[in-house]
């Protein structure tokens, strides 16, 4: 759908926001932002392509610029620039900084960004065009047009923030149907396709809804491994240890070689103070996907809680490879910090600490630690040099603040 919307696909970031309410938004330049609630409500995996569309809509026909503008001067999103531009210093991952700054100020951006109805028929006919192109069935547009369409009659704070922010439902699908009509239907989603997506919304709903929900929504009388998947969260949040490992272990089982399985396996071992044994899955998963910046978080902060000093190292190491791959993860940051500053490394420590204030927007603590940081590490050093580029950065942040004020 990138391509046909003559966007580079790499150039384009594509972020989940922890969030119940059903919304989808762009931002902050070709940045899209989808919430957890907007993946469990909607029907279809056709239905998570069509929102998907129409937001590269609003991308390709430059609707984003217009919202950036509009976002200027609204607490809690007006960071947005700043955060991008400190990101950058950090070392290469802007965007990552924009989510948070988004994610920050939902109130303000649910107000902030309205569309307007040029806009959303725009977006609407050019999504039709984008589902067409990658053979995707555009009916499922009008699914999701009619979904929301129910919800025009809501207030307050029953009605979903993707109906409020995108308004004239029942308009847009009259605009759209004669067209629909006369357009192929799309090949059927893949069944590998269809097993992820049924995948992500049972892990969304169990770490999403309550257990007691997702016990209900997925009972045991149900065997398939989504439902297996969704039970596993449910009894490991709840807690209930022994149901939850043995449930991981079916799922581990069935397939031994993927390593998110045994991720979630490490994450239920840790969260349950078994550090060690957490270690050894994690292990396995860094071993299976030795390129995904998460897991190799998960593993260096189970490194770091075994009680073994002679793991710091390690731990340091695995947190280290993390942050290279990617240096916006708040968590990782903050475990990397205490890992060097164990091994007595205080200039790193202090350096990375700067890093996971900038991504909060903390500018002064960032520039305090950079500052440290810039005196402790051996100079011309890549971490001296990042260190330098965070006084720079946090100094222009606090000039710009000056000058709008």
């Amino acid at each position: 759908m990138l391509r046909a919307a003559a966007l580079s696909p790499s150039s384009v970031n594509i972020y989940i926001v922890a969030d119940r309410d059903p919304n989808a938004f762009v931002a902050g330049g070709q940045n899209v932002f989808v919430h957890t609630g907007l993946l469990t409500e909607l029907d279809s995996l056709d239905q998570v392509r069509a929102v998907l569309a129409h937001e590269i809509g609003h991308l390709a026909g430059g609707h984003q610029t217009r919202r950036d503008q509009a976002l200027q001067g609204v607490k809690g999103i007006a960071a947005i620039g700043m955060l991008g531009a400190a990101a950058a210093a950090v070392g290469g991952a802007p965007q990552a900084a924009i989510a948070i700054g988004v994610a920050t100020g939902q109130v303000a951006q649910r107000s902030a960004l309205a569309y307007g109805r040029a806009e959303e028929a725009t977006a609407d006919q050019m999504a039709l065009g984008f589902l067409a192109a990658a053979g995707t069935d555009p009916h499922a547009m009008l699914d999701v047009l009619a979904h929301f369409r129910g919800q025009e009659a809501l207030t307050g704070r029953y009605a979903d923030p993707y109906a409020q922010n995108h308004p004239m439902w029942g308009e847009r699908l009259a605009m759209l149907e004669d067209r629909v009509a006369r357009m192929a239907p799309g090949r059927p989603a893949s069944d590998e396709d269809l097993y992820w997506y049924g995948r992500m919304v049972a892990k969304l709903d169990g770490f999403i809804d309550s257990p007691a929900q997702t016990l209900r929504r997925y009972p045991e009388s149900d065997t398939s491994e989504a439902a297996t998947l969704a039970r596993a969260v449910a009894w490991h949040r709840r807690p209930d240890d022994a149901r939850a490992g043995a449930a991981v272990a079916t799922l581990i089982a069935a397939r031994p070689d993927d390593p998110y399985y045994h991720d979630l396996a490490g994450q239920f071992l840790l969260e349950a103070g078994r550090a060690g044994a957490a270690a050894a899955e994690y292990r396995e998963a860094v071993a299976l996907a030795p390129k995904e910046p998460l897991i190799l978080g998960g593993l260096g902060r189970a490194l770091l809680n075994t009680g073994d000093p002679d793991d710091t190292a390690a731990a340091r190491d695995a947190l280290a490879r993390s942050v290279a791959m990617d240096d916006a993860d708040e968590g990782v940051l903050r475990d990397l910090a205490l890992a060097e500053a164990r091994l007595g490394n205080e200039g790193a420590a202090a350096l990375a600490t700067a890093q996971r204030f900038v991504l909060q927007g903390r500018f002064p603590d960032a520039d305090r630690n950079a500052r440290r940081a810039a005196d402790l590490l051996p100079e011309g050093s890549p971490g001296w040099r990042r260190a330098e580029d965070l006084i720079t950065i946090t100094e222009r942040v606090r000039k710009r603040a000056r000058t709008r004020n």
